[in-house]
């Protein structure tokens, strides 16, 4: 019985010693090397250091898509990393393909664009991008195996005369 308690007593000192309230930082932003301004000179800084560089346009992408010291705008956010992505950033191609692939709250998913995205970056040598390259490209032959041509469709189950041939005769 007494072993047990300071086995409890034990894992409960490393389980509080582990969790700290101060979390190390692990990101950065572009923004805060050096800069002294406040938070609107901050985002204004950086919108104007995205028009030129990717890393920039990543970073504020993230910052509209999340509402990080910015108004939350998904749309801006898309396009800030689609510009950062086309200029060759190769985080900017993970999160593309990311979101393209599992959607976003206004949009659906879009394996077709996702899988570009995806592609760019397992060229350049992220194996977990290559994982998800093999699901984007199965949700895409997924869609295309299961594309009905509403055209087709209308056609076929809403014509005005349903007929089949059965037992020798027409049958409506």
């Amino acid at each position: 019985m007494k072993n047990a308690i300071w086995c409890f007593l034990i894992i409960g000192v490393l389980i509080l010693t582990g969790c700290s309230l101060k979390n190390p930082k692990t990101s950065g932003t572009i923004i805060h090397e050096g800069h002294t301004g406040g938070k609107e000179d901050s985002i204004a800084a950086l919108q104007k250091m995205a028009e030129s560089d990717p890393a920039a346009a990543y970073d504020l992408g993230l910052r509209y898509l999340r509402g990080d010291g910015i108004t939350q705008n998904s749309y801006k956010g898309l396009q800030c990393l689609r510009m950062a992505g086309e200029h060759g950033d190769h985080k900017a191609h993970i999160a593309l393909g990311k979101l393209y692939l599992t959607g976003m709250e206004e949009m659906g998913p879009d394996p077709m664009e996702a899988a570009k995205w995806l592609r760019l970056a397992a060229g350049q040598g992220d194996k977990e991008s290559a994982k998800l390259l093999k699901k984007a490209q199965a949700a895409r032959d997924r869609d295309v195996n299961n594309y009905v041509d509403p055209a087709l469709y209308r056609w076929y189950w809403h014509a005005p005369y349903r007929l089949y041939w059965r037992h020798g005769a027409w049958v409506y």
